[in-house]
């Protein structure tokens, strides 16, 4: 019978906005140009919004004193932007663009509306545009390369991450943004190198610290905790960190460690699944007490409805205690949320055999 490993790295929430790539269109062709599109005039005054905030009208209130000033344009539609109105932030970015294009900020404010509207070619474009009036622009390589990230094009995302480090050596998130990429490429060695120079460049940057320690966490080396904790420094209430502990507590068969910190996980956020889960695995590492693991497992479950992983460890459980009914139906509903779930389906069709 096939088990499943029990153990189980929480996937890192990376600090860019995730996209679906089928949904990334930058790469395919379109009808207008960035000049066309830098040029459009829209048709209704972004003046006329729906948001009426005090701060709002105080610009609108320069604006009509001072209608050529680029940068108020930029402060609007900066506040555009933080309300929703992606519409009329582009608007403004590309006013205040037209006035001024030589303000790198500007093409930034618009390559992020247009990214949000999910309509990335356009904010590759503008990318591009800042890149040629100002070329030694740290932020538009990076973007540039967040969006080559995106798509898994990671040599042309070292590309303009290095351009940003020629620029600046000292670069943090360049640094970083290079580690991610050696790790989706699966260099672990140079993925470590990058992350660590990450946190030399700044003692304070968090994903720096969180990935070294995920990182050392999957190679058991003992130098995760001493990242985890300076991460915990800068996050004290932040439960991942404690979670990546608890993991490499657990691969290093310490378990009572790990026990206690998925606890204390539990005693803050009492939805936190994968503390459940984990809870489970150790008594089926450690104990081989399936019917106490069945209750953890239940537990996560419990924490989400859709957690595959627990249907089918929880089937295991079943399993080993001889109830094969509840056990297929376990395995049954691991498929039905992972069609492809690898155990699931091969320890339903050894059982449905018996």
């Amino acid at each position: 019978m096939s088990i499943l490993n029990l153990h189980k790295i929480y996937s890192m929430r990376i600090l860019f906005t995730v996209l679906v790539v089928g949904q990334i269109l930058f790469f395919s062709s379109c009808g207008n140009s960035s000049n066309e599109v830098a040029d459009k005039t829209v048709a209704v005054d972004s003046t006329l919004s729906k948001l009426n905030s005090p701060e709002l009208k105080a610009v609108n209130k320069s604006l009509l004193e001072d209608p050529n000033n680029a940068a108020l344009y930029f402060k609007r539609g900066e506040l555009y932007f933080k309300n929703h109105d992606l519409e009329a932030s582009k608007n403004d970015a590309l006013r205040a663009i037209k006035l001024d294009s030589l303000k790198p900020e500007y093409f930034m404010l618009l390559s992020d509306a247009y990214f949000t509207a999910n309509e990335t070619r356009f904010s590759k474009e503008a990318l591009e545009r800042c890149l040629k009036a100002n070329p030694g622009s740290i932020d538009a390589n990076l973007k540039l390369a967040e969006l080559y990230f995106y798509v898994k094009k990671y040599t042309e995302a070292i590309n303009y991450i290095n351009a940003a480090l020629k620029i600046n050596e000292n670069t943090a998130k360049g640094y970083f943004l290079k580690g991610m990429c050696y790790k989706e490429s699966g260099d672990t060695s140079l993925a470590i190198s990058s992350f660590q120079t990450c946190v030399e460049q700044d003692n304070d940057y968090f994903d720096g610290y969180m990935e070294l320690g995920i990182l050392l966490v999957a190679k058991k080396n003992p130098l995760a905790i001493e990242y985890l904790k300076t991460a915990l420094g800068l996050q004290p209430e932040n439960m991942d960190i404690y979670y990546n502990m608890g993991l490499f507590y657990q691969k290093t068969k310490k378990y009572d460690l790990a026990i206690e910190t998925y606890k204390k996980i539990l005693s803050k956020n009492l939805q936190y699944k994968e503390a459940h889960y984990n809870l489970g695995a150790i008594e089926v590492e450690k104990n081989k007490n399936y019917k106490e693991a069945l209750k953890h497992f239940s537990n996560a479950i419990n924490a989400d409805p859709n957690y595959a992983d627990a249907y089918f460890a929880r089937g295991v459980c079943y399993e080993e205690l001889k109830d094969k009914t509840n056990a297929i139906a376990d395995y049954q509903m691991a498929i039905q949320l992972q069609p492809n779930h690898p155990f699931a389906v091969e320890n339903l069709n050894e059982l449905e055999k018996k």
